[in-house]
């Protein structure tokens, strides 16, 4: 379309408009396009696991009306981790972790079923980049807020989660970027309204809230009591949530997750709540700096993974260390460090870290304008999307990035694809109201029914009388653990627990079907001679291993 340069009209505006924002728009085409893509592809080829099996069997529960209850994470509750116990129907994970969030989504769960949440996923993680470019734009010009923006879709803290299994971390992003502009804007409902939602997000949430809030006490000091607000609403909800509502549900909390995650703090104990952990890591203030500062290592790898993108410039910056200071804390401290690139907990230090980049830039304008400077941002960029493409996030790119150099293992895009399909066939043969026990690749896909518990070591359950039964079938993809198993101990282990489970389960149950390493078994004793031999010979040959 010709426009002519004397026109002032609204149409030269918007082109103009379309013209500065394209960099933007473009990126965010390509990140939801991509991502979309990928994790179509990681459902098809059987990458996606357990995780999202129990986000998705809590959503369709409660579209039953059973909110929030899942036999998978009753498996993983303490009475089964620690008592032994079996997993029971009527269980109810928001003792595990606080998440009535994700409420609001049973409408696209109806809609959409399986695909849902790792399509959400995507989309929410998406609009968070537009609603940073948003609140960079009302303190920078366009084109530097559009290079914050592109940082954002090529961040590997960003995309490697985005391509895992759904979290509900991803809601993250969205509402903190949400929450600042509306600072920034003073919309001060709009402000409250964020706030108030944001410790539903997860139980600990509530902490990134309080990062906000001593942010706002720095960079808005007329705002004091909006700071305030914020820093003793985000404390008293983690507060409240985890010492006073999930224990309503079980005693998960305190009984497993603060000890595994918090146990170096607690001297033998095997029992805390949060404020026992926060009073023991108080005063053992040696080992407290101890945690923090190891391993080196992998501290330092993680935060420059994270500042990559940004190409290190506002590492000096208040704003960002306010603001993620206190959520990055908490992965410091905790057991073990999850400081994965690619793990979900990124999205509790990726909001602080690129608001407070648009803050640090407003005070550095100038920097921008060296070319050099730019041409180095640029580079970074790409240098973080080349990390991210050979760490392979959460195997979304197993079609093109080998699972091991040495030894090689790699399968190929026709052989995933063949091995998915083949999955999905035989999956079809278990109906829909049946109750079934599946090992982790199979376990998005059977995860809408009331009673799905994990295998191995695990197919039976308790009903809500509490009587215990066996699950009708069981469905296995062998081959996950099978295909891997000489490179890598924690397939080699899994397999012969496999091997061993197998060996019990045939005293009570028949092999029903099987094909392309997926075994399917139903309870009775109904013989089908050519899947039993097709199981004699695979477990003949992973013998062998």
């Amino acid at each position: 379309m010709f426009i002519s340069p004397k026109y002032k009209g609204p149409m030269k505006r918007i082109v103009a408009i379309n013209k500065d924002n394209r960099a933007v728009f473009i990126a965010a085409t390509i990140f939801t396009v991509l991502g979309l893509s990928l994790q179509w592809w990681r459902m098809q080829t059987l990458n996606a696991s357990m995780d999202q099996g129990i986000l998705y069997q809590i959503l369709w529960n409660s579209l039953n009306g059973n909110f929030f209850e899942s036999t998978l994470s009753s498996q993983l509750s303490t009475s089964v981790v620690h008592n032994g116990d079996l997993p029971t129907i009527g269980y109810q994970r928001l003792g595990q972790h606080f998440t009535p969030i994700l409420i609001i989504w049973l409408p696209i769960i109806k809609l959409f079923g399986k695909w849902a949440l790792p399509f959400l996923q995507v989309i929410l993680i998406a609009l968070a980049g537009l609603v940073l470019y948003k609140l960079a734009r009302s303190k920078l010009n366009k084109r530097l807020s559009s290079m914050i923006a592109v940082s954002f879709y090529g961040a590997n803290a960003v995309i490697g989660p985005c391509l895992g299994n759904f979290t509900d971390l991803c809601q993250l992003p969205l509402l903190i970027f949400i929450l600042i502009l509306a600072i920034e804007y003073r919309r001060k409902w709009l402000t409250l309204f964020i706030a108030l939602i944001i410790p539903m997000v997860r139980e600990d949430t509530g902490i990134v809230l309080m990062g906000v809030g001593l942010w706002v006490l720095y960079a808005y000091k007329s705002q004091w009591k909006l700071a305030l607000y914020l820093i003793l609403y985000g404390s008293v909800s983690v507060i409240a949530i985890t010492n006073f509502i999930m224990p309503i549900f079980s005693e998960d909390n305190s009984k497993r997750f603060m000890v595994e995650n918090f146990g170096q703090y607690l001297k033998g104990d095997n029992q805390a709540s949060s404020l026992e952990v926060l009073k023991l890591t108080i005063q053992q203030p040696i080992l407290l700096i101890k945690e923090i500062l190891s391993p080196p290592g992998k501290t330092i790898r993680y935060l420059a993974g994270q500042f990559l993108p940004l190409a290190f410039i506002p590492l000096v910056s208040i704003d960002i260390w306010i603001l993620m200071g206190l959520p990055l804390l908490g992965l410091l401290i905790a057991q073990g460090n999850p400081l994965g690139i690619n793990w979900r907990y990124t999205y509790l230090v990726v909001p602080g870290l690129f608001s407070g980049a648009v803050y640090w830039w407003s005070k550095n304008k100038y920097i921008f304008n060296i070319k050099m400077v730019r041409t180095l941002w640029k580079s970074c960029i790409a240098l973080s999307l080349i990390f991210m493409l050979t760490s392979n996030p959460n195997k979304s790119l197993s079609w093109l990035v080998p699972s091991s150099i040495q030894p090689w293992i790699f399968r190929n895009p026709i052989e995933q694809w063949n091995h998915g399909q083949a999955a999905r066939e035989l999956l079809k043969e278990i109906p829909q109201n049946a109750t079934v026990a599946a090992n982790n690749p199979l376990i998005p896909h059977l995860a809408d029914r009331q009673v799905l518990v994990r295998f191995p070591a695990m197919y039976k359950y308790k009903d809500r009388k509490k009587l215990t039964h066996n699950v009708n079938w069981i469905a296995l993809d062998f081959d996950y653990h099978y295909r891997s198993a000489h490179a890598f101990k924690k397939h080699r282990r899994d397999l012969n627990y496999l091997l061993e489970d197998i060996t019990k389960l045939q005293k009570e149950y028949s092999i029903y079907k099987a094909k392309s390493g997926i075994l399917i078994f139903k309870l009775g004793i109904d013989k089908n001679p050519d899947a039993e031999q097709y199981l004699r010979n695979l477990i003949t040959q992973a013998s062998l291993i």
